[in-house]
């Protein structure tokens, strides 16, 4: 009994001891974390290209490629020069772009260039905040006109695309081209197609205007060629000043003769 007296009575005087022991342990186990919290759409970026880079120059780093948005956490000890300081940004793809966030406390800078984190220490929660969205493109439409004179009235085109956001018709002519930004585009590309309203005072050519493909970061253009169509009424607008000074003379010389019959 008085074995078991001294036991319980030694164990109570170690507890502060082993507790203290407990929190070394933990301390020394505790690494630096960050946390990227990604937001992007899976069908128009299947996965996100995250690099981590550490030390005076960021000389080490490391690349993680997420495949779903959310939040992911990185380890920044395992590059070994953590205590320098890190940046995380995303290497996206041409027709991408990101906005950076960070909680505003002492150490945590976001700009163009993502996030930097002057400290990073045990149990000091920093998160860097990715938007990343896909840019419009746009596409462009010209008009030329061949043959005849004058000028003609603006043509309405429709512009007809596999997937992707655009909306409404366009107004052209020569020297004033219109187009569409469009949008939602697969990272595969998309192809369209250009058309026009047709008129029966031209013949269109639309052939540099289909098949068009459109890809992420990169727009397209082309020209709607319309041969103008020579009518009789336009030949004789042309020379009907001629005619009409030809016609009077003549009228004029038939009066006078039938005034005059013994002058003839």
């Amino acid at each position: 009994m008085d074995r078991f007296f001294n036991i319980r009575i030694r164990s109570r005087r170690c507890l502060p001891a082993l507790l203290g022991l407990m929190l070394f342990i933990g301390s020394a186990q505790a690494v630096a974390a960050i946390s990227v919290a990604a937001e992007f759409e899976q069908r128009l970026l299947p996965s996100l290209e995250v690099e981590l880079s550490c030390g005076e120059g960021h000389e080490a780093n490391r690349i993680t490629k997420l495949t779903q948005p959310g939040r992911q956490v990185l380890y920044p000890d395992d590059l070994g020069l953590s205590t320098s300081g890190c940046r995380l940004k995303a290497n996206l793809p041409k027709g991408y772009s990101v906005t950076y966030g960070v909680e505003e406390i002492t150490g945590s800078i976001a700009d163009r260039k993502g996030c930097r984190f002057t400290q990073t220490e045990p149990g000091r929660p920093q998160e860097c905040r990715m938007s990343v969205k896909q840019d419009p493109v746009l596409l462009r439409v010209y008009k030329k006109w061949i043959g005849g004179s004058g000028e003609e009235q603006d043509v309405r085109i429709m512009l007809e695309c596999e997937s992707g956001k655009y909306s409404g018709f366009r107004y052209i002519n020569e020297g004033s081209p219109d187009g569409w930004e469009i949008s939602d585009i697969h990272p595969d590309g998309i192809l369209c197609n250009v058309t026009e309203q047709l008129r029966d005072n031209f013949e269109a050519d639309i052939i540099d205007c289909q098949g068009l493909y459109v890809l992420p970061g990169k727009g397209e253009e082309c020209t709607l060629l319309n041969t103008k169509i020579v009518k009789r009424i336009e030949m004789l607008n042309r020379y009907g000043k001629v005619i009409m000074i030809v016609l009077v003379l003549a009228v004029g010389l038939i009066a006078m003769g039938r005034l005059n019959p013994g002058n003839v």
